[in-house]
């Protein structure tokens, strides 16, 4: 059977989240929902990780608007907000280590990704 884009697509981003290295200064303090996103932003390929950051994409564009909502009652409202809040608390977690750098602050779209393990500043 013959592999299709999708097959290569998710093979690619396999590889490029297995060579992580968790254990970096950089990345070994993170969350795991930090975590869950970054390793999601550095596949980038597979349609798994397309889905999860276009998901992530929709939460931070609409960040502001969700925590000036009023608490909500209703517990899978409240269970949406406390997701959402988590969501964002992550992407700010990624900014403030500077492993995802935004071109403007409303989208994670076209940002830029820093794989410390990688290179290091000289």
């Amino acid at each position: 059977m013959a592999r299709t884009h999708d097959d290569w697509s998710a093979s690619l981003g396999a590889d490029r989240a297995a060579a992580i290295v968790w254990e970096h200064p950089a990345l070994a303090t993170l969350s795991v929902p930090a975590r869950l996103i970054y390793t999601c932003l550095v596949d980038g390929a597979s349609a798994e990780a397309r889905d999860t950051i276009a998901g992530v994409e929709v939460v931070w564009r609409n960040r502001n608007v969700l925590r000036s909502a009023p608490p909500a009652l209703d517990p899978v409202a409240r269970n949406r907000r406390e997701t959402s809040e988590a969501i964002c608390r992550a992407v700010e977690e990624l900014i403030a280590q500077g492993l995802i750098v935004l071109l403007d602050e409303s989208s994670l779209s076209g940002g830029w990704i820093r794989k410390p393990w990688q290179s290091e500043p000289n």
